[in-house]
């Protein structure tokens, strides 16, 4: 059974960075290697990215329009000089807001199969 982090893992995060990476690439003008070196990955990750071949999800794009206006801001504080931590901190936040939304769980309902589940919401009551 697909959990809801998973759905983050496999699909969420590797869109937001592809986006990221892509931005940074093309508004920015940032090499590939100073890319590479600001998101924490390798040289060769942006370069897939940079050429769609792994990362992005139209799916999740248009599930969470939200992403792009975040997108956005966090290159422009990259670009900035904002600290790798302060980044896991702003890609936390984005990660827990799209999961507190009625788009995920039941986007996560539909891929998991869970009919008439509500496990999200028990949890954040508790």
């Amino acid at each position: 059974m697909l959990q809801p982090y998973e759905f983050v893992v496999h699909k969420v995060l590797p869109t937001i960075r592809a986006r990221l990476a892509r931005v940074l690439l093309q508004e920015y003008r940032m090499k590939q290697v100073e890319v590479a070196d600001r998101l924490g990955v390798t040289q060769a990750t942006v370069s897939h990215y940079n050429t769609h071949a792994r990362g992005e999800d139209d799916g999740v794009f248009s599930l969470f329009p939200e992403i792009d206006g975040f997108v956005v801001d966090l290159a422009q504080d990259i670009a900035g000089g904002l600290s790798r931590p302060a980044q896991v901190g702003r890609m936390n936040t984005i990660c827990w807001q799209i999961m507190d939304t009625d788009r995920f769980c039941n986007y996560h309902r539909e891929i998991a199969d869970l009919d008439n589940c509500n496990v999200c919401y028990e949890a954040v009551a508790q």
